[in-house]
């Protein structure tokens, strides 16, 4: 005897919309820039939603007195700070997406589950 209330093609359903909705936030973030200034902004660094480097200034008065190898450090360390911007935005978008999707489960705290769903999109904690 089947289950009142209990639609498995509505779950199905309800699954489908929400793997387009997933991808179509994901095409979003792959749109998302997050850019970083260091040494006093005279470097800076933009990367996308997948962690590309888009761009990279240099201020010219860097280059009159200063060996090339800080130059080479301001950048790394400007395109590590792009990087752990857009992580962060991307983290934000994800958690809000799953809070969403998922009706709020624990009053937006997702917990564990919030981990589960980081590993299953492929990133780190929701």
């Amino acid at each position: 005897m089947a289950q009142q209330g209990f639609d498995l093609n509505a779950i199905l359903k309800q699954a489908q919309a929400l793997q387009r909705s997933f991808e179509e936030n994901k095409a979003r973030l792959k749109q998302e820039t997050a850019t970083a200034q260091v040494g006093g902004g005279v470097v800076s660094a933009t990367v996308d939603g997948e962690k590309v480097v888009k761009a990279i200034k240099i201020s010219p008065d860097l280059l009159k007195d200063v060996e090339v190898s800080v130059i080479e450090d301001l950048v790394v360390s400007a395109v590590n700070a792009a990087n752990a911007e857009i992580e962060k935005k991307i983290n934000a978008n994800m958690a809000a997406f799953a809070g969403n999707a998922l009706g709020g489960i624990g009053g937006g705290n997702l917990g564990n589950m919030g981990d589960l769903i980081g590993k299953f999109l492929g990133g780190g904690k929701v």
